[in-house]
């Protein structure tokens, strides 16, 4: 778990833990690079697949010892991931993939809540030093409006409300008691709180408190020297106007911005959506003795984007209109947390008083955002190619687009098909039949493009290549060696199970992808490489913490790919006769 940016303590702790590595005071550990995927609208099915298998496998996951949080994020290569946040390196029984969508484990240490500018200042600026009188500091995140114009300071529930702790009409001191408020320095009184459910099932969704202000002592803007400004208005990602974000997972790798009581003004990336954490609330010494889990929170990084003090702090577009994005209330040394700024605006039914954005200028923009074709064919087979194109522009195209797909080694013209029409945002995907044929051995590049003239070229084609393999020429590969074993650990087992993949001479062969399923399903891997973990053509599947009562388990071999090569299933076996080469049982030791 991840500890609050607030280390101080008064009669009332008024640290936060930051659930799935947030700020933190767990000891150095190392921090992972800052990636900057270029995210495609065009994602967003492959975004989807991700977040259903997040949600399927979390509340496992997190009875894993050392495992604190998940959240869907993008790969380097942008291929959106579920990533499993781990509270040090020593944990063990971690997936890398979850129903066929890469997993991947990232060390952040325990997640906390986090409580200069310090100084008294009116009307205080957005980032300034807040508190209720028990707890130590946080930050202002914005100044909000309700429906009849009511003005208020928002920021976290641990930082106004004291964690629960707090009572109506109770004081909000600007600065928080830590630099040296006082009732004299009263800004507010506690008007309105989300309770925060402290069980490790639970599910909360904001950190937020509302306490009543006015114009004269509250400010709607960071300070004027270092800040950035005053905010939008307008949440990110709103076209509709409906105070929700239209697309969640358009939030990867937007680049972000905030202004907050310890670290000031920093810049980040939102690196994880729809994530579940286990935030810390009240620490001793290393232990967690009060936490609270919260579900669909987003990730950002890097780790230095925030520090302790920083909760409440409000994040906003990095980019000329500065629309909201979240409420930041944990983190650790790796990343930082946030409510999601649409759902903390609906809890409360207020608006931020910030600029109104201006509207956009008008874009046709039509894209082909991806094209999807087979590793490798043999030639003479017909080949399905789906082509994704998109509307990533804000005007309507009513006219009909004509996508070609072109074998652009061979200058073919494998198919024109017609998209009637899209609306901003809509999406598309054709299929064309590639047959092969004709074609001559070798990497063929398959090049789909559209015909309506844009006001962006650059994004009017995209690319793929495929291997078209001549007929017996030896280009197959195959299982050649399919094992498992069973390990016991008290009133839990594991399985695992080891495939050696050959090619046609029977050969060990390093490179193929292979994937299968687990009868029955839980908490396993599916998908390896072989040559991983310095093995010889062959990749190890996990199954751990399998409950005794199942006596045994069952993997079977669904598929290997790898480019240039054809998998030729009939042609499995097993050295040792322990299975068929496709599938194995793995009984309870």
């Amino acid at each position: 778990m991840q500890t609050p940016r607030s280390f101080f303590r008064l009669p009332a702790i008024a640290c936060l833990a930051f659930a799935a590595g947030l700020w933190s005071a767990c000891g150095d550990q190392d921090r992972p690079t800052l990636t900057e995927p270029s995210f495609r609208a065009s994602r967003a099915d492959d975004v989807r697949g991700a977040i259903a298998a997040q949600e399927r496998h979390t509340d496992a996951l997190l009875r894993i010892p050392g495992v604190v949080g998940t959240a869907v994020g993008l790969l380097p290569d942008g291929r959106a991931a579920v990533r499993i946040f781990l509270a040090h390196a020593d944990v063990r029984g971690i997936p890398t993939t979850l129903d066929g969508v890469p997993a991947r484990g990232l060390v952040t240490g325990q997640f906390v809540a986090f409580s200069d500018p310090t100084a008294r200042q009116r009307p205080a600026p957005l980032g300034f030093s807040v508190g209720h009188p028990a707890i130590t500091a946080g930050s202002i995140g914005a100044r909000v409006l309700d429906g009849a114009g009511t003005v208020y300071l928002l920021s976290n529930n641990h930082v106004l409300a004291n964690g629960n702790n707090a009572s109506l009409g109770d004081a909000a001191l600007q600065p928080g008691p830590f630099d040296g408020g006082t009732p004299a320095d009263q800004i507010g009184t506690l008007a309105a709180f989300k309770p925060i459910v402290f069980t490790s099932n639970a599910s909360n969704t904001i950190d937020a408190a509302l306490a009543l202000s006015n114009t004269a002592d509250l400010g709607n803007a960071t300070p004027a020297d270092d800040g950035y400004g005053t905010p939008s208005s307008t949440i990110y990602g709103d076209a509709n106007a409906d105070g929700v974000f239209d697309d969640v997972s358009a939030l990867l790798g937007l680049a972000v911005q905030k202004y907050g009581r310890t670290t000031g003004r920093t810049f980040g990336q939102v690196t994880g959506i729809n994530a579940t954490v286990t935030i810390c609330y009240e620490v001793l010494w290393i232990f967690c003795m009060k936490s609270a889990r919260f579900v669909n929170q987003l990730i950002v990084e890097p780790g230095s984007f925030s520090g302790g003090g920083d909760s409440g702090s409000l994040i906003v577009t990095n980019d000329g209109n500065r629309n909201p994005v979240g409420l930041l209330f944990a983190g650790s040394s790796t990343q930082t947390i946030a409510n999601r700024i649409d759902l903390v605006l609906n809890e409360f039914g207020v608006t931020v008083d910030g600029t109104a954005s201006p509207p956009p200028t008008p874009l046709t923009d039509i894209a082909v955002t991806g094209v999807s074709a087979p590793a490798s064919v043999t030639q003479g087979q017909t080949a399905d190619v789906v082509v994704t194109v998109r509307n990533v522009g804000n005007e309507n195209v009513a006219a009909d687009i004509g996508v070609t797909l072109q074998d652009a080694t061979a200058d073919v013209t494998i198919g024109t098909q017609s998209v009637s029409g899209l609306a901003p945002g809509a999406v598309t995907t054709l299929t064309f039949a590639w047959n092969t044929t004709g074609s001559l051995a070798g990497a063929h590049t398959l090049t789909a493009s559209h015909d309506l003239a844009d006001e962006n070229p650059s994004n009017d084609q995209a690319s793929t290549t495929s291997q078209v393999n001549p007929p017996g020429t030896g280009n197959g590969i195959h299982v050649g060696d399919l094992d498992g074993v069973s390990s016991t650990n008290g009133n839990r087992w594991s399985a695992t199970v080891e495939v050696t993949v050959h090619d046609a001479g029977h050969a060990p062969i390093n490179g193929a992808t292979v994937r299968g399923v687990w009868n029955p399903s839980g908490l396993a891997s599916d998908e390896c490489t072989t040559g991983e973990l310095g093995g010889n053509g062959t990749c190890i599947f996990l199954f751990p913490y399998i409950r005794n009562r199942v006596a045994s388990v069952t993997f079977t071999v669904t598929s290997i790919t790898m480019t240039g090569r054809t998998y030729l299933a009939a042609e499995n076996h097993d050295v040792d006769g322990s299975s068929n080469g496709t599938v194995v049982t793995v009984r309870r030791p």
